[in-house]
């Protein structure tokens, strides 16, 4: 069986299994729900430290390494480096922690697993030798509500650099784990644990679903002996090939796009455009190596016009959602992107609107226009979050796009992308060659929403999203492959 489809029988065996508050989903965090930090970073605090001193202290303890040094250099951190520090100049930067660094080396397998369980209604925790300091802003960011972590002592606002307790590690973690359970009613004897490292062996032993990620030499051995799952969430591309894979991307943006607006000189500018959008989009993806596969492509062909919305994961989606829909559209991105070398004047080339995220009347004044654009017979794409989510978590969905569709008197189409934050991260610079999957699903007449239920039923719509995202038979059972690699 290969790995994707391991995962995939672990996602079913979920969904499919007990469900309830009573049954718990136990992670580790670093090498497990994200690659830790393997770098050595500098741990020294200034006597007036900046953010970024702040910063690399709290990643030097997210090596990813389940030993019994990891215990001792936590300890390290908290009484060398620590002592004395406010801790509220680390609970401003937690959330930075997350978007600018973790967030690039979350493993989307791991945030499937999350959200599988989240779905199940489980109680999933975050059990971990690190600090509240370094788990709070992921566990924030992906609705994870419970965490079993290393607690620094404080006192009067300030950290005295001693540890409240112990560090959560080894056999400590479980007795903490089992205290956890007893407290919250739930049964260790249906619940699901998930490690990289042999220091959390006694924690899987707890539960009767331990699944080894990426697991260690001693972890793997032990997981053979006792018939445990394991699961690998690996990079198989390695750097040299993602860098050619990005240049040559690149390369058949810029070809394509001269090339079309050459080929347009004496044709109609709705053709040009039309034409823009498929050659750089298929170019582009077939350059970065990118095999695209649709389920429900029936519904990104009719009805238009239609004001398309799409979750946004990744700046590869401004290639992804062209190729999906194959001309007569006109897109909205973010103002940013204007000044993008390649992509921003072609963009402009093809008129689409750029909106300021930051200024919501301004944004709305942007896509005003396209209520004309609509009536006349262009589709809308539009991303109902405004900005590039730095996970695949959905960002909540702003109400431009579904006012837009209600003025227009067209329907809204749901465009579900799963996996092009995988193949391009928000702050990543190379793209990793892949499959990416869309779900297209059914037209919505949102004519028939009641005016005072919009918020209500804007919420509904995101809830579908992530339904769909997390489902493996919902987003792959009826998929068609139109490659970009043909």
């Amino acid at each position: 069986m290969s790995e994707p489809d391991e995962l995939d029988t672990v996602i079913r065996a979920i969904r499919n299994g007990p469900r309830g508050p009573e049954i718990g989903a136990f992670f580790d965090f670093d090498g497990t729900l994200f690659r830790g930090f393997r770098r050595a970073r500098t741990s020294a605090i200034r006597r007036r430290p900046t953010p970024n001193d702040l910063m690399n202290s709290l990643l030097s303890g997210l090596s990813g390494r389940k030993t019994s040094a990891r215990s001792r250099s936590t300890e390290r951190l908290i009484s060398a480096t620590w002592r004395g520090r406010a801790a509220a100049d680390f609970e401003q930067i937690e959330d930075r922690l997350f978007t600018r660094h973790i967030a690039g080396h979350l493993f989307p397998e791991a945030w499937h697993l999350i959200r599988a369980h989240r779905s199940a209604g489980h109680t999933v925790v975050i059990a971990t030798a690190a600090t509240r300091f370094q788990v709070s802003g992921f566990a924030t960011a992906l609705g994870i509500e419970h965490r079993v972590c290393t607690e620094p002592e404080i006192q009067n606002g300030r950290l005295t650099g001693e540890v409240h307790g112990l560090v959560v590690s080894g056999s400590h973690k479980a007795d903490l784990v089992v205290e956890f359970a007893t407290d919250n009613g739930i049964r260790l004897d249906k619940s699901h644990a998930y490690s990289n490292g042999a220091a959390d062996i006694p924690l899987l032993r707890l539960v009767s679903h331990p699944i080894a990620i990426n697991p260690d030499h001693a972890l793997r051995s032990t997981a053979q002996r006792n018939s445990w799952r394991v699961l690998r969430f690996r990079d198989r591309c390695p750097l040299p090939l993602r860098a050619a894979r990005t240049t040559l991307g690149l390369i058949g943006v810029a070809g394509a796009g001269v090339a079309a607006m050459l080929f347009s000189l004496k044709q109609s500018r709705r053709s040009g455009i039309d034409r823009m959008y498929n050659w750089v989009s298929t170019s582009g993806l077939r350059g970065a190596g990118m095999r695209v596969r649709i389920a429900g492509a029936e519904h990104a062909l009719s009805p238009r016009p239609a004001v398309f919305v799409f979750n946004h994961q990744s700046q590869l989606d401004v290639l992804i959602v062209p190729y999906v829909l194959r001309g007569g559209i006109t897109g909205v991105v973010t103002e940013k992107v204007r000044r993008y070398p390649i992509l921003g004047p072609l963009l402009r080339y093809v008129g689409a609107v750029f909106v300021d995220t930051n200024s919501p009347a301004q944004a709305r004044r942007s896509i005003e226009p396209l209520v004309d654009a609509l009536t006349s017979g262009t589709s809308v794409a539009i991303a109902p979050e405004g900005q590039v989510s730095p996970t695949p978590e959905l960002l909540p969905f702003k109400k431009g796009a579904f006012h837009l569709a209600v003025q227009a008197g067209v329907p809204i189409i749901p465009l579900v992308i799963h996996n092009s934050g995988r193949a391009l991260w928000r702050s990543a610079v190379t793209v990793r060659p892949g499959r990416i999957d869309v779900t297209v699903l059914p037209p919505i007449d949102i004519g028939t929403w009641n005016p005072g239920e919009l918020e209500a039923n804007i919420t509904a719509l995101r809830d579908l999203y992530v339904e769909t995202m997390t489902d493996p038979d919902r987003s792959i059972g009826d998929a068609t492959e139109t490659s970009a690699m043909k």
